[in-house]
């Protein structure tokens, strides 16, 4: 912004009254459209100043108090050299303006900041839509916060798996102990629990990139990290030849048969037999996303040749196997 002048309250205040000359006009519209945030910033101070303007009775305002307190609550806020003073006694009335307008700016922003939503998980697993419309499944001794405006932040302790939605514009960051996440749009699973020695992070399917301390890894779908706390260090871990992502999403790589039944009959609550040893041998590659136990088996089946009865709750697999 070196090539533009500094944009203090006073001259905003007297831009808004319309008092302002045409070189200052001129600043002041150069700054809000160098950047979309200036603009927004504009808009946002032109209606608060709407609103002060059709006040009637303002009280006496005493300058040099108040653009002290003012002076000390921007600069906590946004960080000094923003906003800078002027001469009180000279300028009184643009004094006046200025603080009535910085006033009002900070109850703006006050109210129009981001809001933030905490999510607990304690005995049972929660299913979260996020104020983007995203979705998460938050599991059990798990905490996420969500800050949603401009920028798109999640805290976590705990286990979650994300379902993002994409936003060009706002990438989605999740930060949990010492990693950073960075999306668009994918899903993935964030796991870091304060007892565990380890942090984890597996993607579904997109584009994440992890970064801890000085290290940054993008990861692809079926991409895995691990990071070691005590040792600070990230690494790459092989993908298990099958996972669960969030509630019902079922990933199998090359798995064994003998272990697909296994995960299927404890995640569905069912008997699953196999007609004979070969069965077992078969090495299933497949993605179900929450889909029912009938239509999952109904897939294997035609995968390998086999047929599925279904006998009161008791499901069976049979043919030649592999």
């Amino acid at each position: 912004m070196s090539s533009t002048p500094t944009i203090t309250s006073e001259l905003l205040a007297s831009y808004l009254a319309g008092e302002a000359d045409g070189a200052q006009r001129r600043a002041v519209e150069h700054w809000a459209a160098e950047a979309p945030a200036n603009a927004d910033e504009l808009r946002r101070m032109r209606a608060v100043w709407d609103l002060g303007s059709q006040a009637t009775d303002l009280p006496e305002v005493d300058v040099d108090r108040a653009w002290a307190k003012l002076e000390g609550r921007i600069a906590d806020i946004e960080g000094k050299g923003r906003v800078r003073s002027i001469g009180a006694r000279s300028w009184t009335r643009w004094l006046s303006a200025a603080a009535m307008v910085a006033l009002l700016v900070l109850a703006a922003r006050w109210f129009f900041q981001p809001a933030s939503t905490t999510y607990l998980a304690q005995a049972q697993p929660e299913q979260i839509l996020l104020a983007d419309s995203s979705r998460t499944v938050l599991f059990p001794g798990s905490k996420l916060k969500e800050t949603m405006g401009k920028q798109r932040a999640i805290s976590l302790q705990g286990r979650a798996y994300f379902e993002v939605r994409r936003d060009e514009q706002r990438p989605f960051t999740v930060d949990a102990g010492d990693l950073r996440v960075t999306v668009l749009g994918t899903a993935f699973e964030v796991a870091d629990y304060d007892t565990a020695a380890y942090a984890s992070v597996r993607v579904r399917n997109g584009h994440v990139r992890v970064v801890a301390g000085a290290d940054t890894m993008d990861l692809l779908a079926g991409d895995h990290v691990r990071y070691d706390k005590q040792r600070h260090l990230l690494e790459r871990r092989p993908a298990p030849p099958m996972e669960v992502y969030g509630l019902r999403v079922l990933k199998f790589e090359g798995a064994p048969m003998a272990r697909v039944v296994e995960q299927l009959e404890a995640m569905y609550q069912v008997r699953i037999t196999l007609g004979n040893e070969r069965i077992a041998n078969c090495r299933l590659t497949a993605e179900f996303n929450d889909e029912p136990i009938g239509s999952i088996l109904d897939v294997i089946a035609q995968t390998f040749g086999l047929t599925v009865t279904d006998v009161t709750g008791t499901f069976k697999l049979e043919g030649d196997g592999c």
